[in-house]
């Protein structure tokens, strides 16, 4: 009688806990506190401990029928959450509002849902003050019954991935996990966002933490409002495909075959006449994508990651072939974190010239917490960008055949300065400055301080429409994550 009452009494005290949970993740936690307690009174009296008989006097009388009652109520709260579809099931999310200075454009503004390019009248265009922050996002993951198979989709309205390139999108990552000859094996499928970089987006691939520079997780670059220039402008932006994601041991290896910043490959929307060659040739095949990641200690890591194949050219139009290669790494060790990211590429006919485009890079960056709720951090760019012209595949709409890229600083820069050389672009550089306050784990208030500096004039001033050599953005952000 003395097992049937422990047993019987810890249910019963657990049960008024079950009933009052506030979510289904307070509800599977009860249940399986519940399991436990009632695991270890097995155990003791397995063990045949004796159970003082004060104690024993102290236990009110359980009726078996009660006891079957509560868990039959038990077993139905658990079926029900199976039923549901509950189990396996994550949902996270979160927003920031941001407001930006750029002396520039001399513009002084909050941003928040608004989009990467024109449509609306207002003249904006994928910058550098205006990339993956002044968003808000919803993130379901879910993983099956089925032994491993994993389904994510995160919707992120106006700054998606996929609304940078398929306008009104609101799909940032649709994609499905499946494990092959075991979990370690996997078939992978979908709308992925960039996998580069020490600075991913939102989402890296299905199953994997959300990341991004508006989200408050440590040692992947979220110290800071805007994003490196070698995730601005050497970077993907996402893949529409399907690929294999290998684990072995400390490597993890993806082989992907899929659209490049693009959810279809077509011909142009302009046809070519019947028996007339196309000079711009559109995008009709998939690009190749190989990542590697490696991390076998706890406190540094490394990955590299390439692309080859024939994607859009945003300087001459229609397609070309480039070929990209980038390794970066980082170090997290106590309240100090690093990293580090080079890459080199080419395009071919992408430069202001008419020529073959190329460039290489290198991004640094070190943060240090100084107070258990302040983190300060630095962050240093160059991008050599000079030859022909200078020109990239991620060269956005405000590009021009004689300055180049004039808001972002890319290009020969002023038609009208005295050395002014096609043949010549700007090499870049930038640095940035930021402050964290983390209010809770949840909720935090960000400043950033950021000059670039470009070797020619290619930084257009709206105000007297002139053309300098530096630029200055300040920026305010508040953040809240799920």
């Amino acid at each position: 009688m003395l097992k049937l009452n422990q047993i019987a009494v810890a249910v019963t005290l657990a049960f008024p806990m079950l009933v009052s949970a506030q979510s289904n993740a307070d509800l599977q936690g009860q249940i399986e506190a519940l399991k436990a307690e009632v695991s270890q009174l097995k155990a003791l009296i397995m063990r045949g401990a004796a159970t003082p008989a004060v104690q024993e006097a102290q236990l009110p009388p359980v009726d078996p029928e009660d006891f079957n009652q509560v868990k039959v109520k038990v077993e139905a709260m658990q079926d029900q959450q199976l039923t549901a579809g509950f189990k396996g099931l994550r949902i996270a999310g979160g927003f920031d509002p941001v407001y930006m200075f750029n002396r520039a454009k001399g513009t002084s503004s909050f941003a928040f849902l608004n989009n990467f390019v024109n449509t609306n009248g207002s003249g904006e265009t994928y910058a550098y003050d205006n990339s993956y922050f002044g968003m808000a996002y919803l993130d379901i993951q879910k993983e099956m019954d089925d032994g491993g198979t994993k389904f994510r989709l995160t919707l992120a309205p106006s700054k998606s991935a996929g609304s940078n390139y398929n306008f009104g999108n609101i799909v940032h990552e649709a994609s499905v996990s499946i494990p092959l000859s075991d979990s370690q094996t996997r078939f992978i499928a979908g709308q992925m966002p960039d996998v580069s970089g020490y600075e991913p987006y939102l989402n890296t691939y299905v199953g994997a933490n959300s990341l991004s520079s508006n989200l408050l997780y440590p040692g992947y670059g979220e110290y800071f409002i805007t994003k490196n220039m070698l995730f601005d402008f050497t970077a993907a932006t996402y893949y529409t495909g399907v690929g294999l994601d290998i684990t072995r041991g400390p490597w993890e290896t993806k082989l992907i075959l899929a659209n490049f910043n693009s959810s279809r490959n077509d011909v142009n929307n302009n046809l070519c006449p019947v028996g007339v060659a196309c000079d711009t040739p559109a995008v009709r095949s998939p690009t190749f994508i190989y990542n590697v990641t490696y991390a076998q200690d706890e406190f540094w890591g490394f990955e590299f990651t390439g692309y080859e194949g024939r994607v859009a050219n945003a300087v001459a139009g229609g397609a070309s072939r480039l070929d990209q290669f980038e390794i970066d790494g980082n170090y997290t060790r106590g309240n100090f974190n690093g990293n580090l990211q080079f890459t080199v590429g080419r395009q071919a006919n992408a430069a202001f010239n008419g020529g073959d485009a190329s460039w290489w890079g290198v991004s640094a960056l070190v943060s240090q917490r100084v107070l258990p709720k302040l983190t300060l951090a630095a962050r240093a760019d160059y991008l050599n960008n000079e030859r022909n012209g200078g020109g990239m595949f991620n060269i956005y709409s405000n590009t021009t055949a004689a300055a180049g890229d004039f808001v972002n600083g890319f290009g020969p820069g002023d038609p009208n300065d005295p050395n002014f050389d096609p043949n010549t672009g700007a090499n870049r550089y930038s640095l940035s400055l930021a402050a964290t306050y983390r209010m809770t784990s949840n909720v935090a208030l960000r400043a950033e301080y950021r000059h670039d500096h470009a070797s020619t004039p290619a930084f257009y001033y709206y105000g007297d429409q002139s053309y300098r050599k530096d630029n200055d953005t300040f920026g305010l952000q508040t953040i809240v994550n799920f």
